[in-house]
């Protein structure tokens, strides 16, 4: 039992959300004016009018997929879209790839909340200060344009006490007066036929210099003010970002030396159901007259899924990779071609034997692992794990394949075993769902090539939650699912894999959470210099310089599916363990500091540019090795450094044999292991208050107390002494996440430090106000002080919406009554996701009476549609002090924080 539990904040006080202030400025878009838009675009529309013509006279009926490429955003316009007869809204996807020309490009003009942000280090009242006197000597005017008043003039204004950030605020200014720079648009994506194109052509005749349209039509006009081209979707966007060219590329002489079929996937446009099934059919016989065939199908209606898995003779493909199509990369029920989903681990070594002793659990699982099948005979897991497998997955395994599973229960029940930490106590569920390759010589654990991944956990969850086949649920008081499988064909750019959009989903549906991986990069690094000059850098130096390499290749080592979820807790790898090092021989340590991120950990950012990975853990030290030309590949080894674990046997008999391993889906498995102690840590907290969370609630605390403990730490000043200047907390975000996490923060309190949590289920548009008492020891002191507030839900999803999340929670800290600022994230970044975790420090002299609360109000609202759900969130706060300064926090906050009292599960 904790000596200082977790405090449990009493009800909230629920009020309507008070009405956001006036829109703050945007950057400002150059449009053409409407002769020019005329000019340009005309000859588009009659092109694309023609296009039906044509097909039309030859006996086709045609449908083409229409893409209105447009600058700037422009909300509701599905609406406009169903208004023409004939014309089926299909996606929106937002891009940031517009090159700016003669006809759009930025005004010169900076928002001031744009301007904070850029100059985050000099703090809030003062960017104030600077904006003001901005303004007064006329730099800006009233709408935050720039004049043409000098930028470099400015410096003489800067007051004295800001000198220090003196080029930082005359950058951001001069970006902002720089409008050529690359801007965000998006791209609306609808089926039309040739009655919708002559109806939109009638409105585009009737648009004017007044830019009228008739009533209903108005959005049409807004859209053609911001219309950059109008095209079909053709061969290239089905291809171009998916990296199926270049797999195909890597793998035609493999499948023509053997005389196979290429296997891959088609992702349809997501239709009513009689025009999935017509297309599906179609595509069927265009697949069959190429002498291919299609292996698997796979519809998930909820998150708008319609996707096959088909096979073309080599010679077919050879003739893609030439740039000859065939019909079937023509059709215009096809979104896109990808790759078969490489959900796949690495081979992993062997590694040594050892002496460990089986041992028992007891109670329900709380952990569920999806992965590969277990060798449940060893003698760290043996009686710890219940293995159901509906699949008959294990009976592909040797007892050498069951490697990736076994490593990953071994991390779960054990954590890294070079900690020597306590085992958990209750048992882990493990669903296998992947097998051995059998094509491959080391036998390496995928996810079945005939199978989509996507179905394989949609089954797995549901037969959890609700049992399969009149059966019972296998796995009801499951509270978190570990994913530690992803895919690295699809990496993530602006669109949610058809994975990340399934856990979305289930996460809401069952109230579980869902720990993913944000993916391995174990491409080899070049490190732009030769191996001897590597070699004679100082330890310092050669970090820096393997920082600065990832860096500059930082968009190709972006998270991978299912990674951008935005309900799951995504958990990247520290470049750290406990593992004793005693000898290299010929392997390197690119990365000789334990406090930044693995080089084979993805960056971030995640959907909508929302904080991804969440958190970091330990993953191991990874090695490399020089291969040639100062380029160096990761060396898998079973010796340490890396996290000791659990190993498959090689031989018969061999119960005890372990290894060091690396990577993301170590750090996974972690973060799942503390889950299930902050699990264990909250059944003791009812017990001592006698109060009961009810069940449904606890997922949600748990992904907010695993985010909670969450700081840059020293990891900071690490990384920003590899990237050099220009470091913001954008790009902290990017590496960091909200930071590594220490668990024990959220199991216990101690005298200088108080945590409280809350919990409840909101409709849109309510104010939840939740109330911490103000220690009266802390009024009027200098003591540094910190204020730490974490709030998470499970939102429901719109898959039809680009912005996708329906329900948009947040809150606004108080910073004034307890004499903090913000610290660490970006204060917008951290609510583009389900978690806002902010940190705050300060030791500004603030007086205040005892009875006083600092006020954190929950509000929310809806994002991607109507929201009619109440949403279930997560509050947790912590009020603290340094250690060993003689102020009691916890107990002034425990006396007078109020007793829980039942709540009606309608408000709570």
């Amino acid at each position: 039992m904790a000596d200082k539990p977790l405090l449990i904040f009493p009800n909230p006080t629920t009020a309507p959300r008070p009405k956001p202030p006036a829109g703050r400025g945007k950057a400002g878009f150059h449009c053409p004016d409407v002769n020019r838009q005329k000019d340009r675009l005309t000859p588009q529309f009659q092109t694309m009018l023609q296009a039906f013509v044509t097909d039309t006279e030859a006996g086709i009926e045609p449908e083409y997929v229409l893409v209105m490429e447009t600058v700037g955003e422009i909300e509701d316009f599905e609406r406009a879209v169903r208004a023409i007869p004939g014309l089926e809204w299909l996606a929106e996807i937002d891009t940031d790839k517009i090159e700016p020309d003669a006809d759009f490009y930025l005004a010169p003009k900076i928002g001031k909340w744009i301007f904070y942000r850029e100059i985050e280090d000099v703090g809030t009242k003062q960017s104030s200060q600077i904006w003001r006197v901005l303004a007064q000597e006329a730099f800006i005017d009233k709408d935050g344009f720039l004049t043409d008043r000098p930028i470099e003039d400015f410096v003489s204004f800067i007051p004295d006490e800001f000198t220090t950030f003196e080029q930082q605020i005359i950058d951001t200014l001069r970006n902002a007066a720089t409008p050529s720079r690359g801007f965000s648009g998006r791209l609306f994506l609808s089926m039309s036929n040739q009655p919708a194109m002559e109806g939109i052509l009638r409105l585009w005749s009737q648009w004017d210099d007044q830019r009228s349209l008739p009533h209903g039509y108005q959005k049409w006009s807004e859209v053609f003010s911001h219309l950059k081209a109008l095209r079909r979707w053709d061969v290239e966007d089905r291809l171009r970002e998916t990296r199926v060219l270049e797999c195909w590329r890597k793998n035609l002489d493999f499948y023509q030396s053997q005389n196979m079929l290429i296997p891959f996937e088609i992702e349809l446009w997501y239709r009513s159901i009689g025009k999935r099934q017509s297309a599906q059919e179609h595509i069927t016989r265009l697949i069959q007259s190429e002498g291919g065939r299609i292996v698997a199908a796979c519809t998930i209606e909820e998150i708008h899924f319609h996707a096959l898995k088909a096979e073309l003779p080599p010679d077919k493909i050879k003739r893609v990779l030439a740039s000859q199509y065939f019909d079937l990369f023509h059709c215009q029920d096809v979104m896109f071609f990808r790759p078969t989903g490489q959900c796949a681990v690495e081979a992993l070594p062997d590694g040594e034997l050892g002496e460990f002793v089986a041992g028992e659990v007891s109670g329900d699982p709380v952990v569920a692992i999806l992965d590969g099948d277990p060798f449940v005979n060893h003698n760290l897991l043996r009686n710890r794990l219940i293995v159901e497998d509906p699949d008959d997955c294990g009976s592909s395994y040797q007892a050498k394949d069951r490697k990736h599973g076994t490593a990953m229960a071994s991390l779960v029940c054990h954590g890294e075993l070079d900690a020597n930490e306590p085992p958990l106590t209750r048992p882990v569920y493990i669903r296998p769902i992947m097998k051995p390759n059998e094509g491959d010589p080391n036998r390496y654990e995928h996810i079945p090539e005939d199978q989509f991944f996507e179905d394989l956990v949609e089954r797995s969850v549901r037969r959890m939650f609700e049992g399969e086949d009149d059966e019972e649920p296998t796995a009801p008081t499951v509270k978190l699912v570990n994913i530690a499988i992803g895919d690295r064909t699809k990496m993530f750019f602006y669109r949610q894999s058809s994975c990340a959009r399934l856990l979305d989903w289930l996460s809401y549906k069952y109230g579980v959470l869902f720990c993913v991986s944000g993916g391995n990069v174990c491409d080899d690094i070049n490190m732009g210099i030769s191996e001897s000059q590597f070699s004679g850098l100082t330890n310092e130096q050669r970090t820096s310089h393997t920082v600065s390499v990832i860096h500059n290749d930082i968009r190709n080592r972006r998270i991978i599916s299912p990674g951008e979820s935005i309900n799951a807790i995504t958990v990247g790898a520290m470049h750290s363990d406990h593992s004793t090092l005693n000898h290299y021989g010929h392997r390197i340590d690119i990365l000789v500091n334990q406090l930044l991120p693995s080089p084979i950990s993805s960056q971030g950012y995640g959907f909508r540019s929302s904080i991804k990975p969440d958190i970091y853990l330990p993953g191991g030290r990874q090695l490399y090795l020089h291969k040639m030309n100062g380029t160096y590949e990761v060396f898998t080894s079973p010796l340490s450094p890396g996290q000791k674990v659990a190993a498959a046997p090689v031989s018969p008999g061999e119960l005890g044999r372990f290894v060091h391993l690396c990577g993301t889906s170590n750090a996974v498995a972690l973060a799942s292991r503390a889950a299930a102690q902050i699990y264990e840590s909250l059944e003791e907290l009812q017990q001592q208050s006698h109060y009961t969370i009810s069940d449904e609630n606890i997922a949600v605390l748990l992904k907010t107390l695993l985010v909670h403990s969450a700081s840059w730490g020293a990891s900071k000043d690490a990384l920003d002494r590899c990237l050099g200047n220009g470091v913001n907390r954008r790009t902290r975000a990017r590496y960091l996440g909200y930071g590594i996490p220490d668990i024990q923060r959220v199991l216990e309190c101690t005298q200088q430090r108080a945590t409280a949590i809350g919990y409840g289920r909101i409709r849109k548009d309510d104010r939840h106000e939740f109330r911490l008492p103000l220690p009266p020891s802390l009024s009027g002191l200098n003591d540094r002080r910190r204020l730490t507030i974490t709030l998470a839900w499970f939102s429901p999803i719109n898959p039809g919406n680009r912005k996708f999340r329906k329900a948009n929670l947040s809150f606004n800290p108080p910073k004034n009554e307890i004499g903090v600022e913000r610290k660490e994230a970006d204060a917008r970044d951290v609510k583009k996701g389900t978690v806002q975790h902010e940190i705050l420090e300060g030791q500004q002299v603030v007086s205040y009476q005892d009875g006083d609360t600092l006020l954190i109000p929950v509000e929310c609202r809806e994002d991607a549609g109507s929201l009619d759900e109440l949403i279930r969130y997560g509050l947790a706060v912590t009020l603290e002090v340094k250690e060993g300064i003689d102020i009691p926090i916890y107990d002034e906050i425990r006396q007078r924080i109020e007793v829980p009292i039942a709540i009606q599960e309608e408000d709570r």
